[in-house]
């Protein structure tokens, strides 16, 4: 549970730099939670399994942590700076409503390849901590 919470905040403060980030931090996280849940199942369950189990636990709280993470940076740039930066890279007019709108939509979308890219990290991590023994 510790290590929940400790990913969790991980999340938070890398998301703080962008969705992207958490994406990438995903796979790390997922890897010391698969060598972890693996070191600890020995014995018991085999090891991707062990990986599977704890990447899907940690998921939803790494997942928690980077889209609080996220909304508190766009948060402080503003639906208006959202809109007008929107406006200026895809060159069509963007109101401050729709810009959060879509906003919010590449948020859930983030979120989806996060927990997918730690839960497969963790369950890679689980057999290759067993298998290299």
């Amino acid at each position: 549970m510790v290590w929940g919470g400790i990913g969790g905040t991980v999340g938070f403060l890398v998301s703080l730099l962008g969705s992207l980030m958490g994406i990438l931090v995903a796979g790390f996280v997922g890897l010391s939670c698969g060598r972890r849940a693996a070191r600890a199942e020995e014995g018991r369950r085999a090891g991707a399994l062990s990986g599977l189990l704890g990447g899907a636990v940690a998921a939803p709280v790494y997942v928690l942590g980077a889209s609080a993470g996220a909304l508190v940076a766009a948060q402080r740039l503003g639906s208006a700076r959202l809109a007008e930066m929107l406006s200026g890279m895809l060159g069509t007019p963007f109101s401050s409503e729709e810009a959060w709108r879509l906003f919010l939509l590449s948020l859930v979308l983030a979120a989806v390849f996060q927990a997918v890219v730690l839960v497969l990290a963790s369950t890679a991590a689980g057999a290759w901590a067993t298998r290299s023994k």
